[in-house]
């Protein structure tokens, strides 16, 4: 049998951080949800479904090709644990959304949404007051709809009320699954690619197996034809394949046996969707999977209160003191706690080694720490800066209008088509980006710091990992400017 190869690859500290800034960074998901209380029939996006490619069932001898360049630069590539799992992420995510999309809305029509809020889940005394609702159908609005304010990045997916219709929320190991699913999927159909794509011709009834190594390299074993095994081993280990097919198969291969899978009749063996995740592996999926697990976290109660005042950082005598104020930080502490807390601890070692270095030229750390919050929270000032001036010509225009009026501009800009005015030269993300940020600068509610288009014109969305690393070299040129000084 022949082969025919057509290539050879080359080888939060301050409040604006904790309240504004997500530190995160989602298969797509198609289950139809019923909200309980509107009806409205809900679609996530559904799995990807690939048509079968066929392997030709006979050997033909071809002369080798070389692929031009830009070929090459768009080969297939393994997908990854990570990339799936967040795709399934932002399905359930879009399910929530939409659950308290109607709430949403109507909070943005008041001067202080966040107030509002409060009224209606932890206020008695307001006529907004949601009385028909359990106390902990409250507690849980109170915490989505803050969130949604500031961009819905740590929406929790343990909600019994927003998956209501779907029986049970997700949880990590079920969304585990899902992703090892899809991951299996679209790496079967990327090795049927990638040999298509290499000129590589196999008998239906081929059969292999593939094994990934710790140094991420794919081999091939069970085939005849050593020749054949080293070309399909050339064609597979292309960019990051190595990598994400190791991830995968840390996930779903039993515990004792080698990374590998069967490769037979131009398919890979299915993965096992029974199989119990134990501890390890969970844990495996936490580190994969990056901050997002968390929103799966299954200790997530929205009763829960700050642990202290001093958490609260709220002085007993200042009038900012009141019981609005501390559910408000406290669902803040709640809602972004898992993150916070990993990615504080991270900076904290980096602070602290700088810190004991520079000793003499600030004993007690304070001028450092000073340096660092302020260059950390520099990005976030500019980023709203920069979103003000993008939306300023569209917030004149809105602003010319009554107030009511004004709001009732913006939906017929961007969420009625019948409307003479509706902006169908946007994509449907570019209209309910403009429609939530213009809302939300006509009303005084918070803008959302992730809005790609207003950003683009200063290299779009800023990390909390480009924010930390910026700090820190804001921080090492004070203490070179301390050093320079003495």
């Amino acid at each position: 049998m022949s082969l025919i190869v057509s290539q050879t690859p080359a080888n939060r500290l301050p409040a604006e951080l904790v309240n504004n800034a997500a530190f995160v960074k989602q298969v797509d998901f198609d289950p139809a949800h019923q909200t309980a209380e509107t009806g409205q029939k809900i679609h996530g996006s559904a799995l990807p479904q690939f048509d079968t490619v066929t392997i030709s069932t006979e050997s033909v001898t071809t002369p080798v090709e070389v692929l031009s360049e830009d070929r090459a630069n768009n080969r297939t590539t393994f997908t990854s644990f990570a990339e799936e799992f967040s795709k399934i992420t932002q399905g359930y995510a879009d399910m929530i959304r939409n659950y308290y999309a109607a709430e949403h809305e109507e909070n943005l029509t008041y001067d202080s949404p966040s107030t509002h809020i409060w009224d209606k889940y932890k206020n008695p005394n307001s006529p907004d007051f949601r009385a028909d609702l359990s106390e902990d159908e409250r507690a849980w609005a109170y915490d989505q709809e803050l969130d949604l304010l500031s961009g819905g990045k740590h929406l929790q997916m343990s909600n019994p009320y927003a998956f209501a219709s779907a029986g049970v929320p997700p949880t990590l190991a079920s969304v585990a699954m899902q992703a090892n699913k899809a991951c299996r999927e679209q790496i079967n159909q990327s090795i049927q690619n990638l040999l298509i794509e290499n000129g590589i011709e196999l008998p239906a009834d081929t059969s292999f197996r593939l094994t990934a190594d710790q140094d991420y390299t794919i081999h091939v074993t069970g085939l005849e034809d050593e020749e054949q095994a080293a070309t399909i081993e050339q064609a597979l280990n292309y960019g990051d394949n190595g990598k994400n097919l190791y991830n995968h198969l840390k996930l779903t291969t039993p515990n004792g046996e080698n990374l590998s899978v069967e490769y037979a009749n131009g398919h890979l063996t299915a993965v096992d969707t029974q199989q119990e995740l134990d501890n390890k592996t969970l844990d495996e999926v936490k580190k994969q999977a990056g901050p997002t697990w968390a929103r799966y976290s299954s200790t997530y109660n929205p009763h829960q209160e700050a642990m202290n005042e001093k958490i609260l950082s709220l002085n007993p005598d200042s009038p900012l003191n009141t019981q609005e104020n501390k559910d408000r930080i406290s669902a803040a502490v709640r809602i972004g706690a898992p993150e916070v807390i990993a990615e504080f601890r991270a900076r904290q070692h980096d602070m602290s080694l700088v810190i004991n270095q520079n000793r003499e030229l600030d004993p007690d750390g304070s001028i450092a720490l000073k340096t660092y919050i302020q260059a950390y929270a520099q990005p976030a000032v500019n980023a709203r800066k920069t979103i003000e001036s993008y939306y300023a010509e569209a917030h004149a225009e809105n602003s010319s209008y009554p107030f009511l009026e004004g709001l009732e501009h913006i939906t017929e800009k961007y969420k009625r088509p019948d409307s003479g005015i509706f902006r169908s030269d946007l994509t449907q993300a570019q209209r309910d980006m403009a429609y939530r940020q213009e809302r939300a600068l006509l009303t005084g509610a918070r803008l959302t710091l992730f809005d790609p288009y207003a950003l683009a014109s200063i290299g779009g969305l800023q990390t909390a990992q480009a924010s930390h690393q910026s700090a820190m070299q804001a921080v090492m040129e004070k203490m070179n400017e301390l050093k320079n000084q003495l």
